[in-house]
């Protein structure tokens, strides 16, 4: 991996080490499943679930994306994302879609550098 690419997925709060040695030190595994989950449909459902008031919709959108995000080192948004299922697991949405808002920040950061 480029130094300047792997520099700008820290920058993005991605733990760029730790998702290599999860795919057995193999970095184009990485790069390959980092691709898969960031254009994973289910970010699009959770970006557009922020317009609704349904905390148990989110809940379950979140609690899925919630373990694939922080299988490839998606340090900041794993936490963004698990604050926002244990708030709505709760029933409560306080907070939420700032929380979602930033997600999406992240995402889109993200895509610029992968794809």
């Amino acid at each position: 991996m480029e130094i300047t690419w792997k520099k700008e997925l820290e920058d993005c709060g991605i733990d760029v080490d730790s998702g290599i040695r999860a795919h057995m030190g193999n970095e184009a595994m990485f790069v390959k499943v980092l691709k898969l989950v960031v254009t994973d449909e289910k970010f699009d459902n959770f970006f557009e679930s922020a317009d609704t008031e349904d905390a148990d919709e989110i809940f379950e959108i979140s609690h899925s994306l919630k373990g694939t995000v922080g299988n490839v080192g998606l340090c900041k948004m794993d936490q963004l994302i698990s604050e926002v299922c244990e708030t709505t697991r709760r029933g409560s949405m306080d907070g939420v879609r700032s929380k979602i808002r930033e997600v999406k920040q992240i995402h889109n950061e993200i895509l610029q550098h992968v794809m």
